[in-house]
């Protein structure tokens, strides 16, 4: 009779968790609360069957780290509606640009290299938490949200790539 309660104790956890996921807002949840969420189950087993749960309805549970801490990031398939192709377009450029100079970007850089972009791109991006500002630093980031953002858009970032893509395209536009 315990081990039919334990089952079900664990599958409501598992259930509970799922819910709070896919209602959350942000879509991301620190592994801290998750892990206090899984009460005295075994984390992996439960984030295993959240997971599965989630795969199931067409999600992608994918972990990331963000500031020292580790999050769980809801994603699906395809792109969002809600950002246009030059928004992804610049987003890409960043990623590819932190990956290259490192994951803290100056501000006063990017706004000189983004400036015609940066009021309809770079602060919606920021908005929306793909891109997160310490301005007491004057540094920007990319979170978790952004990359997941793009995980089914582009799948490897290389700024040398995209830049070599940029400038044939200018010559060949320039004969």
């Amino acid at each position: 009779m315990k081990l039919n309660m334990e089952n079900t104790n664990f599958e409501e956890t598992v259930k509970n968790i799922s819910k709070i996921v896919l209602t959350s807002p942000q879509k991301m949840i620190r592994e801290e609360d998750l892990r206090i969420l899984s009460k005295n189950f075994d984390f992996e087993e439960i984030i295993s069957a959240v997971y599965l749960n989630l795969v199931n309805i067409g999600f992608e549970f994918i972990k990331s780290k963000f500031l020292d801490q580790v999050y769980y990031i809801l994603t699906s398939e395809g792109k969002d509606d809600n950002v246009t192709p030059s928004q992804y377009g610049t987003l890409a450029l960043i990623i590819a640009y932190s990956k290259e100079l490192g994951e803290n970007l100056e501000i006063t850089d990017l706004k000189e290299i983004f400036k015609e972009v940066w009021s309809s791109d770079i602060e919606f991006l920021i908005d929306k938490d793909y891109l997160r500002k310490f301005g007491d630093q004057n540094i920007l980031r990319v979170t978790p949200l952004g990359k997941a953002l793009l995980k089914n858009v582009i799948q490897e970032l290389d700024l040398k790539k995209l830049l070599d893509v940029i400038t044939t395209k200018n010559t060949l536009d320039k004969l």
